[in-house]
Order: C-alpha cells, then sequence, then structure tokens
C-alpha cells in the first residue's frame, strides 16, 4: 500500500489483531500490517474495534455511556490522591513503576493510565469503548509516555511479553468468560513482568443471587433512566442498609463516608448495567496464576468487595 513506517507511539507493542503480523506502517489516519489489514486512528486514537452485536455491543454501550460521564466520579478525578489510592490499591512501591512499558488493560477514561503515567511508567491505556480512551486522551493525550487504543480484550493488538507491567481493573468479569479473558492477557506480559487483575468477589451467594435479580430488571431501562434510578440505591440510613444491603447491592454512605452521591451512583451503575457481571474468589482468582505458571503470587488486602491479585511471569 506503499505506507511509511509506523511512528504511531504504539509501533513497538503493535501485532495484527488479526493475522498477528508485527510489522506495520501507516500515517496519521490509518495503521497498516505487513498483510494490509488496515485500521483507522480517529482523534489520536488507533481503532481496532467498532461498534459489536449481541451481549458484547450492549457491554460496549453500557461503558461508552458511563465513561463518558466520567466526572461524575470523584474515582475519576485526576490529581495526587489518586496515585495514592493507587499504590494502596496495588499494594506496591511508587518505585516499582518508573521506566516500566505498562499496559491498563480495560482503561476506561483513564484514572489508573494516569495514576502509572505520574509514576514513571510508559503506559498504553485500551478500552472497548470509544467513550473511554476519548475522554482520557482529552486529558493525557499530550503525555509523551501515554498512548490509547480502541480494541476487545479478545483481539488486542499487541506483540507477545510486549510489557512489563500489565493491568486489568475491574474488567475481566463483564466479559462472558472471565478466565478466558485473563488468558488473553498472560502472553502480553514479558518473562520477569508482573501482571495485576481486579474482579468483584463472591461474598455473599445470597447477595449474588438478589443482585443478579435487580440486574436482570433495570437492564431493561434506557441507559438514562437506569443510570437515575441507581441514585435510589445510594442511602445514608444505617436500618434500610442493614435491611436490605445482604439481599442485593446497593451503597451506604454513612457519616465518615469518603465519597459523595454521585460517585456512588456512578459505582452503581457500573455493577448493574452490564450483560455479564461474574463474581470471585480469591482462590479462584489465584488458581487462574498458579495454573500459568506465576510466581510470587499476591492477594493484595484493601478496602471494597473485590479480588485484587498480582504475580510475577517466570524468566
Amino acid at each position: 500500500m506503499g505506507a511509511r513506517a509506523l511512528t504511531h507511539p504504539l509501533a513497538d507493542v503493535f501485532a495484527c489483531p488479526r493475522c498477528g503480523t508485527t510489522g506495520s506502517g501507516g500515517d496519521d489516519e490509518t495503521i497498516v500490517c505487513t498483510q494490509g489489514h488496515a485500521f483507522p486512528v480517529r482523534a489520536g486514537i488507533p481503532r481496532f474495534v467498532e461498534a459489536l452485536a449481541g451481549g458484547a455491543g450492549q457491554v460496549q454501550r453500557v461503558f461508552d455511556f458511563e465513561h463518558r460521564r466520567y466526572r461524575d466520579s470523584a474515582y475519576t478525578r485526576f490529581g495526587p490522591e489518586l496515585v495514592d489510592r493507587f499504590l494502596v490499591e496495588l499494594g506496591l512501591p511508587a518505585e516499582f513503576f518508573a521506566g516500566k512499558r505498562a499496559l491498563d488493560a480495560g482503561c476506561g477514561s483513564g484514572r489508573w493510565t494516569y495514576a502509572l503515567a505520574e509514576l514513571g511508567a510508559k503506559v498504553t491505556g485500551v478500552d472497548l469503548t470509544a467513550g473511554g480512551p476519548e475522554a482520557a486522551h482529552a486529558e493525557l493525550g499530550e503525555r509523551a509516555n501515554v498512548s490509547f487504543a480502541q480494541a476487545d480484550l479478545f483481539a488486542l493488538p499487541f506483540r507477545a511479553g510486549a510489557f512489563d507491567f500489565v493491568l486489568s481493573w475491574g474488567v475481566l468479569h463483564h466479559t462472558p468468560d472471565t478466565r478466558a479473558a485473563f488468558d488473553r492477557l498472560v502472553p502480553l506480559v514479558r518473562p520477569g513482568g508482573t501482571l495485576f487483575v481486579m474482579v468483584y468477589e463472591l461474598e455473599s451467594r445470597v447477595r449474588a443471587v438478589g443482585t443478579e435479580v435487580l440486574r436482570s430488571v433495570l437492564r431493561r431501562l434506557p441507559d438514562e433512566r437506569r443510570y437515575r434510578a441507581c441514585r435510589l440505591l445510594v442511602t445514608r440510613n444505617p436500618w434500610v442498609y442493614r435491611l436490605l444491603g445482604p439481599l442485593f447491592i446497593l451503597s451506604y454512605l454513612g457519616p465518615d463516608a469518603t465519597v459523595d452521591e454521585r460517585t456512588a451512583q456512578f459505582g452503581l451503575f457500573d455493577a448493574y448495567s452490564p450483560r455479564w457481571n461474574h463474581l470471585h474468589t480469591v482462590d479462584d482468582v489465584r488458581g487462574w496464576f498458579g495454573d500459568r505458571g506465576f510466581e510470587d503470587v499476591v492477594a493484595v488486602e484493601a478496602p471494597g468487595a473485590a479480588v485484587r491479585v498480582r504475580g510475577r511471569r517466570p524468566e
């Protein structure tokens, strides 16, 4: 096609998601692999996935809606406190990230991409939605150590062993098969590199069933109405929380709450909207790392109902 050598920041990690070839060319508007597969670049973001159908399309749509409203959540407002929270959530020291080539797999509107960049990593954020990378690119796109792409976790445009550190936060459980999505990330970690995942935790089977029933009702609503309905699941009444909390997910904002109603509402939309919302135990996730031969596997304890596990891929 006569395309010149690729100079996009993804050039050093690119592999065609269709044929796997690593050679590439293109210009400011297109990335082309050596087999001729072409992918558009719009608003500075390579697009390796377009609109999807079925359950994947539903997930793509609801998270696109969410990521375009990222300013509603305190969790997505960039600043030093977000970096501090990131380090607590991952249980790693700040110096761990300096100089590492990092992937934020499911970056959303870029809060952890921002934290990784602030800590000195060269980071690529990728998301299934258009809204997530676009919002993140608007905030971070001028940074030399940050790049973004729109792509599917099951067809990522990256070479094997391209990254020193791969992070997937709150994403894998929103796919048809959490373990299969995990397995797609493993080859991207270089030998000696680190993989970190966070997935929703199975705390109570009664609560899981009740939440799924309510999810089936709320998913029938248009996205905007569901978003407003999630505000009704935020309470400051401890008696309401004690009565209903064991039955389904809701947010209790007590006297010492560190978030506001809009942030809690934003988080509830995340839980109640997507087609898939699988729950897992720590043993589940540690087992995935063990099955793939990871060493130094650690389950990180931090506030919130989530499983956080990291491991090092053997040399």
